[in-house]
């Protein structure tokens, strides 16, 4: 039984069966009916476009017995010989196996006689970048003017081997690599009529394995025929190409996307057992960032996940842009990288790890060392780590003021606050300072005659008045030492030592850390740290909050933690009670929290305000920045669901775009409930009168992009 596979069966009988290069076919047709046809033609383009294929119509063109046409008829015994490759007037070359200059000189013997049956002699030779340098020279005059019933159709996969000297002197039709759509629905096409029952994934995957070549992708379906039993299934085709499943990608990217490592670890290993290639898989996790990336630009852009679409819109609604264009260039470097590994398996797995190690940290998440400071008298405020600096004796001082609720500020017990230092090898300290009480009324006029003291250069000590408090005596005597402690010359001192004493005293604070009591008191520990390794001076002083902590977390975070803590206006906490307040003031928002929908659904109805008809037909007035999510018909249909179930009816759901602030959505009910609180919160902060005595002891200034209402 002769079986022809269907790559030959399947080959273009005309130029309305070529599968693309319309740009190709459209200058052949119109040269052939205008009878404008070139003496020469290059045909370039990787393996399996049509190159050969669209060189044997054009010789049917130029020799059918209707005449030259672009319409060949395909019956007459020119184009019968012709698709049956035995015309005698084509001689179809193959220049990889003839590429001496004698084989040249033996057809350019006979180009000079007439055709025996056609109307031209065409010489079609395939591969031409193949033959030599004499042969590509004894071929440049015959090239250059041939006799006229003489036509030159010249394919190569590498037209940049070839000789300027011929490239000169033929007409170059450059054939693009096939589209994967354009591949897919030939195969279709081609699979109805063989009457072979197929899968649309199977012929997806069978199109994007053949990379733009119609016959690679033909060959592939044959094979996935014979595998398949008759029939093309995703399954088997899936099994042959060694197709990794999309889940994969899809799970490593979110425990990325989590920070979850143990988790990533499990899918690795679960890709190992399923035999993947690793090579595949840091492609198809590449891809996958690709779209996450390109979907939070374009809302509409699903591209091949379109049976994956709310997994891809979740990681692309709440993966940060940044993190996407990390891990991309991560994997993409540890996919250069796989060649030189020791094991595949490894390199996947750095490449992987290395991406999860440059995420940035989770404030709340980091497990402190062993400090060596008593951090529950601080209220769990990391103050120092395992290797603390050296401490002035009067180095931590603790301050207590009421304040208003600010989220940034942890809760204490109602005691006081005491700060403890470990001993250090030459003295032992532990000086502690309760804070200030309300009556030290006096105390800016005391900062202010230690101020006038040290100015004028006096060494001896400032008398205190008897009246004065121990708590003041303290904090002036500390200040005052400080102030000395900054006039002594040093070589690499930066500050000014004729500078306000208050400026001194600022230079010298290291940390200056806000934690809140239950009782809305605010403690704040000024710790001065002489560091000889590194001059804290006026310019690199920073503030630095340990408030954001969890009360569980012991670790010292620094000032770039807390700036990127800051940049988050509402802290979980702080969104779910706004959420509580408005169910109990809005009667939409509390159904909507009674609704059984998913996040992604969830988003469409906060995001919406509800236009009642009647009792069967709702109208949501939705904004546009969720216009994606509404746009889908699935989730229209699963949030209709949700309300018809909770209100025990059948309802009609329309959802309309609408950006009239007229009406709030609860959303925006929320936004504005927020703000007031902060609003609020700011005012009690400025008007509380521990708070300004801070200020003008200190010469502080309240920072009002930290303050969020609790």
């Amino acid at each position: 039984m002769s079986y022809q596979v269907l790559a030959r069966k399947w080959r273009p009988k005309s130029f309305s069966e070529v599968v693309g290069q319309q740009h190709v076919l459209k200058i052949l047709s119109n040269a052939l009916s205008l009878g404008r046809v070139h003496h020469a033609y290059l045909f370039s383009g990787t393996r399996g476009v049509g190159k050969t294929s669209i060189a044997r119509l054009l010789a049917k063109g130029l020799n059918c017995e209707s005449g030259i046409t672009a319409t060949p008829c395909g019956v007459c015994d020119n184009c019968r010989e012709i698709e049956q490759g035995r015309f005698v007037d084509l001689l179809e070359i193959d220049a990889a196996s003839r590429t001496k200059v004698e084989d040249t000189r033996e057809i350019l013997d006979n180009i000079q006689y007439l055709p025996t049956k056609g109307r031209f002699k065409v010489y079609l030779i395939d591969e031409v970048h193949m033959l030599s340098r004499s042969s590509f020279n004894a071929l440049l005059k015959t090239l250059e003017e041939p006799p006229e019933h003489v036509k030159f159709l010249l394919a190569t996969t590498d037209p940049q081997k070839l000789p300027i000297t011929i490239l000169s002197r033929c007409l170059h039709l450059h054939l693009n690599v096939l589209d994967t759509s354009i591949i897919g629905e030939q195969l279709n096409h081609i699979l109805q009529l063989e009457h072979i029952e197929s899968e649309p994934k199977a012929i997806q995957l069978l199109a994007k394995a053949a990379n733009g070549s119609m016959r690679d992708a033909l060959s592939l379906t044959d094979q996935a025929i014979a595998l398949g039993n008759g029939k093309v299934d995703a399954v088997s085709v899936a099994s042959m190409l060694g197709t990794l499943d999309k889940a994969i990608p899809f799970a490593l990217v979110n425990a990325l996307y989590q920070g979850d490592g143990n988790a990533l670890m499990q899918h690795i290993a679960a890709a190992a057992m399923q035999g993947a290639d690793w090579d595949n898989l840091l492609a198809e996790s590449i891809a996958l960032l690709h779209q996450i990336a390109l979907l939070q630009v374009v809302p509409t852009a699903l591209g091949d996940y379109a049976d994956h679409e709310e997994q891809l819109r979740f990681l692309a609604q709440y993966m940060a842009p940044n993190d996407v264009q990390l891990f991309y260039q991560i994997l993409l470097m540890g996919r250069k990288e796989l060649a030189f590994v020791p094991d595949k398996k490894m390199g996947i797995e750095m490449s992987f790890l290395r991406a999860l190690a440059f995420m940035p940290k989770n404030v709340d998440s980091i497990t402190p060392p062993a400090t060596t400071v008593s951090e529950t008298a601080i209220g769990h405020s990391p103050i120092a780590k395992s290797n603390p600096p050296k401490m002035d004796p009067a180095t931590v001082a603790t301050t207590s003021v009421t304040s208003s609720p600010i989220s940034t500020i942890k809760e204490t017990n109602k005691s006081s606050v005491e700060s403890q230092v470990e001993e250090q090898p030459q003295k032992q300290t532990d000086t502690q300072l309760s804070a200030f009480a309300a009556n030290n009324a006096a105390l800016p006029q005391q900062a202010n005659q230690a101020n006038n003291a040290l100015s004028s250069g006096s060494d001896s000590s400032i008398s205190l008045p008897e009246e004065a408090s121990s708590i003041t005596k303290n904090i002036l005597e500390m200040r005052m030492q400080l102030i000395k402690e900054e006039q002594k010359p040093k070589k690499s001192e930066s500050v000014d030592v004729n500078q306000p004493a208050s400026n001194l005293v600022k230079s010298k604070l290291k940390r200056v850390s806000p934690v809140a009591n239950s009782n809305s008191k605010v403690e704040v520990a000024v710790v001065d740290e002489l560091d000889d390794e590194e001059e804290i001076t006026a310019e690199n002083y920073q503030w630095q909050s340990s408030g954001l902590n969890d009360a569980k977390n012991d670790s010292l975070i620094d000032a770039k933690s807390v700036r990127e803590s800051l940049k988050v206006d509402k802290t979980p906490e702080m969104t779910k009670k706004l959420v509580e307040e408005m169910v109990s003031k809005d009667a939409w928002s509390a159904e909507i929290e009674q609704l059984e929908i998913a996040p992604l659904i969830k988003q469409i109805a906060i995001n919406s305000y509800p236009e009642l008809i009647d009792d069967n037909h709702i109208i949501l007035h939705t904004r546009s920045a969720v216009e994606h999510l509404a746009k889908s018909s699935a989730n229209c249909i699963k949030l209709r669901t949700a309300l018809s179930n909770y209100r025990q009816k059948t309802l009609n759901l329309e959802v309309v775009i609408d950006d009239n602030k007229a009406n709030k959505t609860p959303l925006e009910m929320r936004e504005d409930l927020y703000q007031q609180k902060l609003e609020q919160a700011k005012l009690t902060i400025h008007q509380d009168p521990k708070v300004e005595t801070i200020c003008q002891y200190f010469d502080a200034k309240i920072d009002e992009s930290s303050i969020r209402p609790v």
